[in-house]
């Protein structure tokens, strides 16, 4: 999750003093620019195992204050950015992680959001050599998911629990909500430390009303979480970032990776009633912190007592884990697209799909007829699981747009899955789902489509042979009455045979509709589809 609040780790580096050795293990590192500091985890691995963090480092650099203020990165910022980087890479050079391949540098938020964004991005490149990659919320989320989920399992009480996972970040507050493993609710908002802080310097608020004023915006931004959490169950909160491990070890507990510590809730609230009343420079004389750190410290951490106290936790549970460990470890993973991930976009496009009150029978089989369809014509598309899950989640929400009107339909279907969360899918991923759904009827890709248009080559290919399997898919279940259930697909010559092997009766109403829908099937693989029924 967003990572830009304030952190625990002190503005040297950790770990160790000398570079490894290993004639084995290689180095990797990530930088992560944040809203109030750019840090840095450097870890090793033999590529088989995971990544062990060997050190780390943060420099305060506040992006956020200025993009939240100014709407734009100030020259001077710029400036202090790049001196940062241009140390990171000397200490990058000593550790001999010199391969592009090896290191990933991200920006959250207070980049992102930066209206010269692109201008930034370039005079970084130039100065360092770093080409800095504007992480999303779903790849924040898809990250956070993979690192935290092996914590939860540990823990016996946790494995079959509510459990929602938060990180108050400087500029936004990314929100997990588990059951078990699997996702219930996923969601960036727009609720931020250095947010928080930068609305009191706006309105000039005197000191004895900001924990009032801050309260209250955050219990109004976070009232939708409420109904997003079971009500009949206990719930757990996790609270990560670099605040609430600030928190905890101020408070005396020993943080590892790998385990989850518990806080009373009322030890952290009185914690953050007592920084609320210090000034900022009495923070940074007594905790011994970067200015940029000690100003948003205590609206974090009220910020996490305030969403805990909402869902009646009467504990927080902390970890040493952070964003940058789980992007480590994730550089790592051969597979990110797993069952078990897929099985979790899945799960939120179901949810998305009750939203809508799409017809879940219907979709869910049009699905799983597009999934053999997509399998049947492995050789002529030869694209992987990724391609095939998108397939999936847009035949689940290819008629959410019936929740607007029938006419045009598919058109309100691209508008309400553009915007609408769906957990594990970047904008990419998130705009090719949404395309595909958008043609499953009536007009097959233009370049005049505006989203279609901008999309480069092999993601307009993609779209185009998705959306044509998706077409044919629907076409077998025109009645909505699943009879075409079992089928096997085999490509002979020029045709993509599709033989119905279950007892299907009257097949007549889907041939008529198949010879129509078909025709977009055909332009792009060059196969006419031939429907037969399986002989007796």
């Amino acid at each position: 999750m967003s990572s830009g609040t304030p952190g625990s780790e002190q503005p040297r580096s950790e770990a160790v003093s000398e570079p490894p050795r290993s004639s084995i293990a290689f180095p990797m590192a990530v930088i992560e620019i944040g809203t109030s500091a750019i840090r840095m985890a450097i870890g090793e691995t033999d590529g088989a195992a995971g990544v062990q963090v060997i050190e780390q480092l943060v420099r305060g650099v506040s992006l956020g204050k200025d993009t939240f203020t100014d709407r734009e990165i100030h020259r001077k910022t710029v400036q202090e950015c790049i001196k940062v980087l241009k140390s990171y890479r000397r200490k990058l050079n000593e550790y001999q992680c010199t391969d592009p391949n090896n290191i990933r540098i991200v920006a959250t938020s207070a980049l992102r959001e930066a209206t010269n964004r692109l201008e930034v991005l370039d005079r970084i490149y130039i100065a360092t050599g770093f080409a800095v990659e504007l992480i999303d919320d779903a790849e924040i989320a898809r990250v956070t998911y993979l690192g935290v989920r092996p914590l939860l399992q540990s823990e016996p009480e946790l494995r079959d629990a509510v459990t929602v996972v938060a990180e108050v970040g400087g500029g936004n507050t990314e929100v997990l909500v588990l059951q078990g493993k699997d996702i219930l609710h996923s969601q960036p908002y727009r609720l931020g430390s250095l947010r928080l802080q930068q609305m009191l310097v706006q309105y000039q608020t005197a000191r004895s009303r900001a924990a009032s004023i801050m309260e209250g915006q955050i219990d109004r931004t976070l009232e939708p979480l409420r109904d997003a959490v079971p009500r009949d169950r206990n719930v757990e909160f996790v609270a990560l970032g670099g605040d609430v491990r600030f928190a905890s070890r101020i408070l005396g507990l020993d943080l590892l990776h790998s385990k989850l510590v518990r806080i009373p809730i009322i030890e952290l609230e009185k914690l953050t009633r007592q920084l609320m009343g210090m000034t900022v420079d009495r923070i940074v004389r007594k905790y011994h912190v970067e200015l940029s750190q000690a100003e948003t410290l205590a609206p974090a951490l009220l910020a996490n007592v305030r969403a805990a106290q909402s869902l009646g936790c009467s504990s927080v549970l902390v970890t040493g884990f952070n964003l940058r460990d789980a992007l480590l470890q994730g550089m790592t993973r051969s597979n990110v697209w797993s069952s078990d991930f897929c099985d979790q976009i899945v799960n939120s496009a179901l949810e998305l799909a009750r939203k809508y009150q799409v017809d879940l029978i219907h979709s869910q089989h049009v699905a799983e007829l597009a999934t053999q369809l997509f399998r049947g014509l492995q050789s002529e598309h030869r694209l992987d699981k990724r391609s095939e899950t998108l397939l999936y989640v847009a035949s689940l929400l290819h008629k959410t747009g019936l929740f607007v009107g029938t006419s045009g339909y598919h058109k309100h279907s691209f508008y309400l899955i553009m915007h609408s969360e769906l957990f594990g899918l970047n904008h990419l991923d998130h705009t090719l789902v949404a395309l595909i759904a958008r043609y499953h009827r009536r007009a097959a890709p233009k370049p005049t489509h505006e989203t279609f248009a901008r999309m480069d080559r092999d993601s307009r290919v993609m779209v185009s042979r998705l959306a044509a399997i998706l077409r044919v898919a629907v076409a077998l279940d025109h009645s909505s009455s699943q009879r075409v259930r079992d089928i096997e697909c085999r490509v002979e010559k020029s045709r993509l045979v599709v033989t119905v092997t279950n007892s299907a009766g009257d097949l007549t109403l889907e041939r008529m509709e198949l010879r129509h829908q078909a025709a977009m099937l055909e332009d792009t693989f060059g196969l006419s589809v031939l429907l037969r029924e399986a002989s007796r």
